[in-house]
């Protein structure tokens, strides 16, 4: 609701269900984005399509990069009142408090493509993981199960920079399980360089380029 809002306020236009397939790069500049049935203009662009990155292409190729979807199935308990004031970790799951008396507990990891399907067999080691940590939960009602697609590179690393087609073309993706956590600071180093041009190491770390994702894959099987 405060970006909304904020959008409203600074004239921000918001298109939703709008598929960008490809971004047009004129002369070294990215200048816009096109959708099947239409066509955006913008001075930057920041490529943000989680899950869905791979599917746009730069001035109809592919990017330097892959991202592809993980699947992670959730339910939730609903309780009278909170048993937990805190998340609860465990090596194979965790559990969410909310302040409803809900009780989230996550997450399956699926290589399954775009599917979002909720499954019996996950919904059951969901069960399982959770009334592992807290076996209290077993007299709960399960009031809600939903999945969601985690965006994930193949070194397991955030995509955040530059691309090398355009000199105004960012990337932010990748994040994995971790999109909600690291927004802020994403935020914040990619403003930094496309307003003040200010460089950070995390711009390094985690560059776009083909070449420096590669050799860390490399180095991961290795090691």
């Amino acid at each position: 609701l405060a970006l909304q809002k904020f959008a409203e306020l600074n004239a921000i236009k918001i298109v939703e269900n709008a598929e960008v397939r490809n971004l047009i790069i004129e002369n070294g500049k990215a200048t816009g984005a096109e959708t099947g049935t239409q066509s955006f203009s913008a001075e930057t662009i920041i490529l943000t399509a989680g899950a869905w990155t791979s599917l746009v292409k730069v001035n109809n190729a592919d990017l330097p990069f892959k991202v592809r979807p993980i699947r992670g199935q959730m339910l939730s308990f609903q309780a009278a009142k909170r048993f937990f004031r805190h998340v609860v970790y465990s090596p194979r799951g965790y559990l969410v408090p909310r302040a409803d008396g809900r009780i989230l507990t996550g997450a399956t990891v699926e290589d399954v493509g775009f599917d979002k399907s909720v499954t019996e067999a996950g919904i059951d080691f969901l069960l399982a993981r959770a009334l592992e940590i807290a076996p209290s939960l077993a007299n709960l009602e399960v009031n809600d199960k939903w999945s969601g697609l985690r965006p994930f590179a193949a070194d397991a690393l955030p995509v955040l920079g530059a691309l090398p087609e355009a000199e105004n073309l960012f990337a932010a993706t990748a994040h994995y399980r971790n999109g909600i956590l690291l927004a802020p600071i994403t935020a914040e180093t990619l403003a930094s360089k496309i307003l003040k041009n200010v460089e950070s190491r995390y711009l390094q770390i985690f560059s776009p380029t083909a070449n420096s994702r590669e050799s860390r894959v490399k180095r991961q099987e290795v090691g």
